[in-house]
């Protein structure tokens, strides 16, 4: 299967999920959000699945919420 830059795929040489950041003939160099980088056959690697995409999403992430109950006043220039 040809992947191209961008695609997920899990390698089954580490069990480990990444994206595509370059392609070279059979050889795929693939990224964690890390920013752990890694060679893998194309051949053994295949699409990852939803549950692999999310292994992606850094989890605990913060969201920032108001709490004031004013609204906010405009940037001045």
């Amino acid at each position: 299967m040809r992947y191209r830059i961008g695609d997920v795929v899990t390698d089954a040489q580490r069990a480990l999920t990444g994206q595509v950041r370059s392609a070279h003939g059979n050889m795929l160099v693939l990224a964690r959000p890390s920013g752990y980088l890694w060679e893998a056959a194309a051949d053994q690697c295949w699409t990852a699945s939803p549950e692999e995409r999310a292994s992606l999403t850094p989890s605990g992430a913060v969201r920032v919420i108001s709490t004031s109950s004013r609204e906010p006043s405009p940037l001045s220039e």
